[in-house]
């Protein structure tokens, strides 16, 4: 499918995980489009997500340049600490 494609297409996919446990979401507030879709081009800036702890909101952003290969976490699903919750394909040189 297109979104294998994507992550076999990059090779070297960059990570971006969650910085804390919490409740994670895709966007800034309920019925709000999301901060990315997949293939969305990101830059290191880039907020893609939110994670909720204890009423606090902490933006997460991509950390690298390129496009989004994968989202691995479902809209306010609960994640640990480091867990794995997007890929990105970095931008060709």
């Amino acid at each position: 499918d297109a979104a294998t494609a994507n992550i076999e297409g990059a090779g070297e996919a960059r990570e971006i995980r969650a910085p804390m446990v919490g409740t994670f979401y895709r966007s800034p507030k309920p019925g709000a489009p999301p901060f990315v879709e997949t293939g969305s081009v990101v830059g290191v800036e880039s907020v893609v997500a939110i994670v909720e702890t204890m009423k606090l909101m902490t933006s997460i952003y991509a950390g690298h340049s390129g496009r989004i290969a994968e989202i691995l976490i479902d809209d306010g699903q609960f994640v640990a600490q480091n867990q794995l919750l997007m890929r990105v394909a970095p931008s060709a040189p």
